[in-house]
């Protein structure tokens, strides 16, 4: 059932740092960790704020995406200076293959089932608990139907998780906040041949671009583009 659709969703956001692109555009593919891992990028390259706790929820073996357009973590990079992009994919894409919802943050809800706690109470709408996962989620095309008519109107944030890796489409769509990363982006599918379609788009919040962040965005990325067996260098803007 194409859940999504059904549901009038058209489109899924990932959001990246503008400095992944690289990677992203010439995987085709968003990975998840263990992929990451197996594909050679060290523990340095992940977001040290989502990492560990994704792992030690159950939610490392996804690919990581959501319904909302600004989500906090977005405003919160943008707004101290660090390029950032979102990357959307068809709603027919995620359709298409196996993925869960969940209406909580994954890396971030102190809400837990674990040492005895409860968690969040399981239902239709809130999902429910599988496997060693330590938030509830929803597997069962009835339980993503309810979840979204209830939560979807109220702008509350939902994530979707791939099962896996997403294989991008060509019609996915790379959003930027300010016409330099615009042109960065384009430069960057450009070299490493993904037939994205690049648009700029007014950030959330405040976006004081600033150089030094930049400059180390551009070495990071002229490097990645050049050297595709090179796995990056620790650029991480989370340890800022």
């Amino acid at each position: 059932m194409a859940v999504l659709q059904d549901q009038k969703v058209e489109r899924v956001l990932h959001y990246a740092p503008l400095h992944y692109l690289p990677f992203v555009g010439r995987s085709r593919s968003l990975m998840c960790k263990p992929s990451l891992k197996a594909a050679g990028f060290p523990q340095g390259h992940l977001r040290s704020m989502s990492n560990a706790q994704d792992v030690e929820r159950g939610f490392a073996a996804y690919a990581h995406l959501t319904l909302e357009p600004s989500p906090r973590i977005l405003k919160a990079k943008l707004a101290a200076g660090f390029p950032h992009v979102g990357i959307v994919v068809p709603a027919s894409t995620i359709d298409a293959v196996p993925y869960s919802l969940c209406r909580f943050n994954v890396a971030m809800t102190r809400f837990l089932r674990r040492d005895g706690k409860p968690g969040f109470p399981e239902s239709a709408t809130n999902g429910r608990y599988y496997d060693k996962h330590q938030i509830p989620i929803a597997c069962t095309d009835a339980d993503k139907k309810a979840m979204l008519k209830s939560h979807l109107p109220a702008n509350t944030m939902i994530e979707v998780l791939v099962h896996g890796d997403l294989k991008l489409p060509n019609q996915t769509e790379v959003i930027c906040f300010s016409e330099g990363d615009q042109a960065i982006a384009k430069d960057v599918l450009a070299k490493v041949g993904a037939p994205w379609k690049v648009t700029q788009a007014i950030p959330p919040g405040p976006y004081p671009r600033k150089k030094e962040h930049v400059a180390a965005v551009t070495e990071f990325i002229d490097h990645a583009t050049t050297d595709p067996a090179w796995r990056g260098n620790g650029l991480e803007f989370d340890r800022f």
